[in-house]
């Protein structure tokens, strides 16, 4: 997320985000995880907790823990925070502090963990799947199994601030299915759909939305379908379902293991010094490419 833009464009206010909530329920949204930089340290972090909740939403968030208090756990649960996930790369003190460059968030994350589950918030362990590096994310996993945490795989897909990273190959989908497998705690994006089987859920069944307003396909497709400031959410969220990419029948992550996206559609992201790119200033998104796209404009 590191090229997402920071100071353009006023940041959604409480009543907008209200708004998101509404329209969301009424397009049957059943979860939210609030998640980004750092969402502890968002001044606001319990109102919008406490707006999602009083929709029905199941409340998640995530977090590198730094911030956490047992006062703040505690005001998270008041105001309707259901779980919690922590980011964590490695058990081992050292070299997890180097990957994440933050001194003590090792030790800080699993004080935190214990924090919230005295809380009764569901708590969970999010860590990235690296090329080569199976043994340090079974080590985490174990540990969630052991010690009665969730447990949630990302795998590294080529975008912000991996985006010189090469996607990720058959061998490490394998790899990730044969986690699955051994550990019934864990979940990644693509394990489960309202089709009940396998599939990316990008701009189908799940959105991102940034805190200026720009509606992504998720978190790692940074390219905009528009901005809830500007229209309703519901012809937002179908304009960015006719995306090509997203009509894709995938059975993974498409940002980490579609070739085709990975190698037609991200570059000219990189080239920029910001994102997400709207979709029509995107070079490979076209009236040509993308018909559909074009031809409800305005709709």
């Amino acid at each position: 997320m590191a090229k997402f833009r920071k100071g353009e464009g006023a940041e959604l206010t409480l009543a907008d985000y209200e708004s998101i909530a509404e329209q969301g329920a009424e397009m049957g949204a059943l979860a939210v995880a609030l998640c980004g930089a750092e969402p502890l340290l968002e001044e606001r972090i319990c109102d919008l907790v406490r707006i999602f909740h009083s929709r029905g939403y199941f409340v998640s968030l995530v977090s590198n823990g730094m911030a956490l208090t047992a006062n703040y756990a505690g005001d998270l649960r008041r105001a309707g925070l259901n779980a919690i996930h922590f980011g964590l790369e490695s058990l081992d003190e050292a070299l997890n502090d180097r990957l994440r460059s933050l001194p003590g968030q090792c030790r800080k994350v699993l004080e935190s963990a214990a924090l919230c589950k005295e809380q009764g918030l569901l708590v969970g362990i999010c860590t990235v799947f690296m090329p080569g590096e199976a043994d340090r994310v079974a080590a985490v996993l174990r540990y969630c199994q052991d010690n009665g945490l969730r447990a949630f795989l990302s795998v590294l897909a080529p975008v912000g601030a991996a985006e010189d990273a090469r996607g990720s190959s058959e061998e490490e989908y394998r790899q990730v299915a044969a986690f699955k497998s051994q550990y019934p705690n864990l979940s990644v994006d693509w394990d489960s759909s309202y089709f009940l089987t396998p599939r990316c859920p990008a701009g189908k069944e799940k959105i991102a939305i940034t805190c200026q307003g720009d509606v992504l396909g998720c978190s790692l497709t940074h390219i905009s379908f528009g901005n809830v400031k500007d229209e309703p959410l519901m012809g937002i969220w179908q304009r960015a379902a006719r995306f090509s990419q997203f009509r894709k029948p995938l059975d993974r992550c498409l940002a980490a293991f579609d070739g085709t996206y990975i190698q037609q559609f991200l570059p000219p992201i990189a080239k920029l010094d910001y994102s997400p790119v709207f979709y029509s200033d995107h070079p490979e998104i076209t009236s040509a490419s993308e018909p559909s796209l074009f031809s409800h404009e305005g709709s």
